[in-house]
This record gives C-alpha cells, structure tokens and sequence, in this order.
C-alpha cells in the first residue's frame, strides 16, 4: 500500500508540475493586460500627402547654346490645408517653378547638387504665402520624379 501511495504522490506532482511549466511558459509569468502594458506603444503614422504638378518643358541656356529642361514634380506636403491651398492657385504655383527653372543653366542642374539645390529654391518659393490673408502652405519636400535635360 505504502508503494501505491508513493507512486500516486508522484504522479501528482509530475502533473502538477507539467501543468506549472505549461502555464509559466504560455503567459510568460504575466497576466495578458500586464504583458500589453509592457509593449511599447506603436506610433500613428500619418498617410503623406503628395501634390503632382502637371509637367514642365524649359528652355535652358547653356554652353552649346539652348537646352530643354523635361520635368515633373510632386511636392510633399505637411497638411491638407497646404493641399487645398496649391490646387486652388495652381496658376501662380506654376508661375513661381517656371520662374526659378528658367533661372538656370543646363551644367548647373545636371549634377545631383544642383539638382538638390534647385529642390530647395523650389521648396522655398513655394512656400511663401500666396495671399496676405493666407498662411504659407507647409510643404516637407520637392520631389524630381522625371528630369530629363536635351
């Protein structure tokens, strides 16, 4: 009898100690709203907001003489306010790339530093205010997504 028990004591214990492991290793030794309290929060990433501009064809002066600047831009924007307001003077936001592309020499915008110069005038002119009443539209970046120069 007493090896009937001893045996049964065991048996107890290796099911009672399986069930332990079993319980320790599933959750962790947490409770589940521990465990989420402890991850980090993920941050919200906001959707980007992009604005293409129809295409440009300039003529650039040059060395060899007259050269075709091909482009087209998109511009990233901070706010949708900054959206509306680009749609709504589309006319005078062309105006103002026209203007400062044509300021310019082919030998100039064919390194990438010109190139990114050029994004950073053009950022710059764009974000003047278009109207006094009006606050300037936030734009983050100029994006070149063609610039072909013949």
């Amino acid at each position: 009898m007493r090896i009937l028990n001893t045996i049964l004591l065991v048996l107890i214990l290796l099911v009672a100690s399986g069930g332990a492991a079993y319980y320790y290793f599933t959750t962790s030794g947490q409770s589940a709203p521990e465990a989420q309290a402890q991850e980090p929060a993920r941050p919200v990433v906001a959707a980007p907001i992009f604005l293409a501009l129809e295409p440009f064809t300039v003529t650039l002066r040059g060395e060899r003489g007259s050269q075709i600047l091909y482009t087209e831009i998109t511009l990233r924007l901070n706010e949708t306010e900054s959206h509306t307001t680009l749609v709504q003077y589309m006319p005078e936001v062309r105006n103002r790339v026209l203007a400062e592309l044509a300021q310019h020499t082919a030998s100039e915008l064919q390194t990438t530093e010109g190139r990114n110069a050029l994004a950073g005038r053009l950022k710059r002119v764009l974000s003047a205010s278009f109207h006094p009443h009006l606050s300037a539209p936030g734009i983050s970046s100029v994006l070149f997504t063609a610039f072909v120069i013949q």
